[in-house]
């Protein structure tokens, strides 16, 4: 029984490495192509405890990406990979505590990136003040209607 159990395993694998090759050869004409991760090379972005700004929210020079770096979102802009990414300052302060900012880098080969030193999103001192700084307003839209509060949604219960 144990020998049918295995030659059974060993068939549904094949088959679906067999129908593996079908997807792949099916989606050729539209896949960007075959992702492969370089070794010893990744991450390419992580956290930098030397990269400070000028916080215009809290009026203080921050580590602006000293705790995490995530979320990237890559485009190929003027033949270089161009990468925005989200970074957080000191993680020492705990989740909810931390301010995300936007930083900017960009490669010529996917695997070196030169960053910039200052994010290019953040809070700053403008007209998403009210939006984006500690006590702001928190906006909870649906196809009806927005609703404008100074808490923010979570702490109005489940909204549907």
């Amino acid at each position: 029984m144990s020998k049918h159990l295995l030659l059974a395993f060993i068939l549904l694998l094949s088959l679906d490495a067999f129908a593996q090759t079908l997807c792949v050869q099916e989606n050729k004409a539209w896949v960007l192509g075959e992702f492969k991760r370089p070794p010893n090379v990744n991450p390419v972005i992580s956290p930098k405890t030397d990269t400070e700004f000028f916080c215009p929210m809290r009026q203080e020079r921050v580590k602006w990406e000293e705790s995490d770096t995530f979320n990237p979102a890559a485009v190929v802009k003027d033949g270089k990979i161009v990468v925005l990414y989200r970074a957080e300052d000191n993680s020492a302060q705990g989740i909810g505590s931390r301010t995300s900012r936007i930083g900017y880098a960009e490669s010529a080969d996917g695997i070196i990136m030169t960053r910039r030193m200052e994010p290019v999103l953040f809070p700053a001192e403008d007209a998403n003040k009210v939006l984006e700084w500690p006590g702001g307003r928190w906006f909870v839209c649906n196809a009806l209607s927005c609703l404008e509060s100074q808490q923010s949604p979570t702490s109005r219960g489940h909204l549907t």
